[in-house]
């Protein structure tokens, strides 16, 4: 795979109402892991750092 294949995952993609910096998306995986399955500011901040490639 050349970089001009993968070129498309690193622009800027409208999805519906959501303007994504790019095509890579994560699917949630944290509300198995919180007391009732309602997200809390450590969830978030999980996923902020997930958005910022850490």
């Amino acid at each position: 795979m050349s970089a001009t294949d993968t070129a498309p995952l690193f622009r800027p993609f409208r999805l519906k109402t959501l303007d994504l910096k790019n095509r890579i998306v994560m699917a949630p995986m944290t509300r198995a892991m919180v007391p009732g399955g309602i997200p809390r500011e450590a969830n978030a901040a999980y996923y902020r750092r997930r958005a910022e490639g850490h």
